[in-house]
């Protein structure tokens, strides 16, 4: 009877165990990591009443079965459910971390090793990667200057250090050029041609930008042309009328850095026909005076980049403005102050119309007549003729319009030569001057004139470097290597790239070691394998890119970068991210396996020593173990199930009270047996 109130007993107290592994699992349902644990029982002692026979054929008895009772229960083991992952937690911190498979972190007190499945991390004021809870230090295999992991022995991660915190500068030594070449780009037909710009980096981080030229190759062509000729001459009308008494005839002028007389035959007629235009205006209002010898100066203005100028003349309260198209060639004078001189001598021509003044210097009417005007004169008749050689071509050509022969006939034959005249007087209005009608043809003849034209050759450039220029503007003087030209080829038929430089190849190189004198360049090899010469609606597109077409980030070059975020990828390794678009690796987080993981000891705070039954610890890389993969942002939470739970309970708490319902039942019977001395 006494036997039963024990067995109570052991029931009692391995329902109560039972119950604790309960309440603990219960408790820890939102524990990150937390593994539920599991119990389970095993019968006591028994004592046994009569041990077991066997059979006797030779009496013919049978056996019989041992007589043993059982001494209760007692608690068998308690087990973790360590392989069983728990749910994901998204938690949106890039230091959190949940273990996809059987592995374990390894942190470490600075003195000895844990393991834990909490992925709880931070980052402490040393920039070592630690525990949130406990600070300990999260352990893995810490990368070199250059990111090469330094696997063996696990070390503390440091993910913000000194030497992390910047990523060197390094210099440009690949670009590629790549687009289309069109031959009918009108751009090639400029100086320069098309212009296109490679962008670099020195070895400080500093930007540059080297500026090239594409033109064409041309080769000289020489060709000839059979021109008719025709010797005409003109009839000089008996009178030249006095233009205008009032009206001064003028001299030119300008300043630009200081006063320099000009040459007749260098200033446009276009530009004095202008300024002819404003004077004439400016009389007609009474804004000039006359009489006393004057100077007006004008201002020229480009408009339109060499295509429309603007003349501007402040002539007493007025300004007045004309147009023109025809400077082009006469860039010199833009923004220079030209001035008029009227010098007060007297003008004629054979027009006395306003607005078709042709002006005639005193020294032009000298070379004509051979003497000068009468002063005072209302007009000067001749009788003499004057000989005009004129060079007339079939083309529609002229020969030079300012300097030609003229000889007078009749009285003193002589021949001058008309190569100073004033240049507002054009070769066509001279002949306008002297004769209305062209006199008979003295001669016709031929000659042979021999041109030279530039010939482009089929698909076939130069590239051409023009200059370097510093991010800020800043000119840098390349030296010897400004005007380094290189040959440039597509195959003609098909316009596919050929060679650059020479046959086979695909790159040329600019040697920048030569420039500056701090030695902070690398040489630049540029590709042009890509580009292709074709038909694009005359429009050529060429564009640069640093690096070379492999792809290979070390050939671009790169600014001074500073850490801007840290990664971890899913095989723990930890990388640096920088502001300059490089990154490196600076550690892989380790982790360690068990050939029996729920032999680990519990520690508290979520940790995990190692026990002679877990077997010696492997220190792998999770990835290339094969053991899982790691997910950054999320935590792995507790594996409890709580149904679970609470089914176990409400039958742990059956057995308990079942098994003190033997204690109460055998009470009673020793109660009875008390109760028979009554």
């Amino acid at each position: 009877m006494m036997r039963s109130l024990f067995a109570g007993v052991s029931g009692l107290k391995s329902h109560q165990t039972r119950m604790d592994v309960i309440g603990n699992n219960i408790a820890n349902v939102n524990t990150t990591g937390y593994k539920a644990k599991t119990i389970n029982f095993s019968d006591m002692l028994y004592q046994t009443t009569q041990s077991a026979t066997g059979p006797n054929t030779a009496n013919g008895t049978a056996g019989t079965n041992p007589r043993q009772i059982g001494l209760g229960v007692k608690t068998g083991a308690i087990n973790t459910s360590i392989t069983t992952e728990g749910s994901t937690q998204s938690t949106g911190n890039p230091f959190d971390l949940k273990i996809t498979g059987e592995a374990f972190f390894i942190v470490s007190d600075g003195t000895n090793q844990y393991y834990t499945r909490d992925g709880s991390f931070n980052v402490d004021a040393a920039g070592y990667l630690a525990m949130g809870s406990t600070g300990y230090t999260v352990l893995g295999w810490p990368a070199d200057v250059n990111g090469t992991l330094q696997t063996g022995t696990v070390k503390p991660i440091q993910l913000l250090s000194e030497s992390n915190s910047t990523y060197a500068a390094a210099g440009t030594t690949a670009a590629t050029i790549s687009g289309i070449v069109d031959e009918k780009d009108v751009d090639f037909d400029t100086t320069n041609g098309q212009l296109f710009n490679v962008s670099l980096y020195d070895k400080k981080g500093e930007e540059y930008s080297l500026q090239f030229g594409l033109t064409p190759t041309t080769m000289d062509k020489q060709s000839t042309n059979i021109i008719n000729n025709k010797d005409m001459y003109y009839d000089i009308p008996d009178d030249i009328y006095l233009v205008d008494n009032s009206k001064k005839t003028y001299t030119v002028s300008y300043t630009s850095g200081g006063t320099a007389q000009l040459e007749a035959s260098s200033m446009p007629g276009d530009l004095l026909k202008k300024i002819d235009s404003l004077l004439s205006k400016a009389r007609k209002e009474g804004n000039l005076t006359l009489g006393t010898p004057t100077s007006v100066s004008f201002k020229i203005e480009e408009v339109t980049p060499n295509s429309n100028y603007k003349i501007t003349a402040n002539i007493g309260r007025t300004t007045y403005e004309e147009y023109t198209t025809d400077l082009k060639e006469y860039s010199t004078l833009v923004g220079s102050e030209v001035k008029v001189e009227l010098d007060g001598k007297t003008a004629y021509s054979t027009k006395t119309d306003e607005s078709g003044i042709i002006d005639i210097s005193e020294a032009t009417i000298k070379a004509i007549y051979g003497n000068a005007p009468t002063s005072g004169a209302t007009h000067i008749s001749s009788t003499t003729n004057l000989l005009i050689t004129e060079k007339s071509y079939s083309d529609g050509t002229k020969a030079d319009p300012k300097i030609f022969t003229a000889t007078r006939i009749g009285g003193a034959t002589s021949s001058v030569t008309l190569s100073n005249i004033t240049t507002s007087v054009k070769y066509s209005e001279l002949a306008g001057l002297l004769s209305a009608t062209k006199g008979e043809t003295q001669s016709q003849y031929t000659t042979t004139e021999t041109t030279t034209k530039k010939e482009r050759l089929a698909g076939q450039y130069q590239i051409k470097l023009l200059g370097m220029i510093k991010s800020n503007g800043e000119v840098q003087d390349l030296g010897s290597l400004e005007g380094l030209t290189n040959n440039l080829v597509f195959n003609a038929s098909d316009g596919k790239f050929s060679y650059v430089g020479s046959e086979g190849q695909n790159t040329f190189t600019v040697d920048l070691s030569r420039v500056g004198e701090n030695g902070n360049f690398e040489n630049i090899e540029i590709d042009v394998s890509s580009l292709v010469n074709a038909d694009n609606s005359g429009k050529t597109t060429l564009e640069s890119a640093k690096g070379n077409l492999l792809g290979d980030s070390a050939t671009k070059g790169r600014k001074l970068g500073t850490l801007s975020g840290v990664a971890i990828g899913t095989d723990g390794v930890v990388t640096a991210n920088y502001s300059n678009g490089m990154s490196k690796t600076i550690a892989q987080i380790a982790v360690a396996t068990f050939a029996n993981a729920m032999g680990l000891e519990n520690k508290g705070d979520n940790l995990y020593s190692s026990t002679a039954n877990t077997g010696d610890v492997q220190i792998v890389d999770i990835k290339a173990s094969g053991t899982g993969y790691m997910t950054t942002g999320v935590l792995e939470m507790s594996n409890v199930d709580l149904s679970q739970q609470f089914t176990d309970m409400i039958t742990t708490q059956r057995g308990f009270q079942a098994n003190s319902r033997i204690i109460t039942t055998s009470d009673s019977l020793l109660e009875e047996l008390v109760n028979l001395k009554r």
